[in-house]
This record gives structure tokens, sequence and C-alpha cells, in this order.
């Protein structure tokens, strides 16, 4: 059993230069794992136990499974909530976003205060909780 004190965020983000930019912005607060597939973000997601505080995912991962599809199949295997933002430069994001009931919708390029802010306000305010 892993016990973590800060909120847990998953970022899927197919881009390696926003995935760390993303992370770097995150992680002096929060505990982040990153994946640039859906089909690895599973893999992670699986590690974590579906037990992400927040899921950060890109509509469009390039070839393979697209971000709709993996915050699907990641809020079908999740216990709890899942609180999903979605950051994403594609047209139909919002629509998109509403499709997979995600928690918010910042467009690229996004403001990383902004980012901050939403993690903040979306993760539960009991970080202690357990990893098994």
């Amino acid at each position: 059993m892993v016990l973590v004190d800060r909120a847990r965020v998953l970022i899927v983000e197919d881009d390696p230069d926003t995935l760390a930019a993303v992370a770097e912005t995150l992680r002096d607060e929060f505990a982040v794992w990153v994946a640039r597939t859906g089909e690895q973000a599973l893999e992670v997601a699986d590690e974590l136990g579906f037990h992400a505080h927040v899921v950060v995912v890109d509509l469009d991962l390039g070839p393979g499974m697209r971000g709709d599809q993996f915050a699907a199949e990641y809020r079908r295997r999740a216990q709890g909530p899942t609180r999903i933002i979605v950051l994403s430069g594609v047209p139909k994001a919002y629509e998109l976003a509403r499709g997979i009931g995600a928690a918010a919708i910042l467009p690229k390029p996004y403001d990383a205060d902004e980012l901050v802010r939403t993690v903040r306000i979306l993760a539960p305010v009991d970080r202690g909780a357990s990893l098994e």
C-alpha cells in the first residue's frame, strides 16, 4: 500500500513539450503521473488502481485511442468519482468534453495558473487516501 499526501494527477498528452510543461506546472503541488497515448495511460491508471484524483487529458492523442475514448474507459474502470480536465485545441473540444462528463475544459494554449487553480478545485480535500 502506498500513501500519497498530495492529490494524484494523471496527465495524458501526446506532445512531449506540452506534456513536460503541464507536468512541471503541476509537480510542485501535486503527485503527477504521465502518459503519451491512451493505451499507455490505461497501463499507468491500472498501476494507480484507477484512483487518480484528477485526470488531465488531451483529446487528440495521435494514432490509436483518442482522449475521449480513454476518458470513457477510465471512467468505466474507476471505483470512485472521476474528475476530468480536457486540455485540448481541437475544434469540437467543448462538445466532446461535455460528452465524456468533463469537469473542466481548458483550451490550448492553456494558462498555467488557471490549470493549477482548476486542479486545486477538483482535487479532494482529504488527500491522505491510500493506494492499494
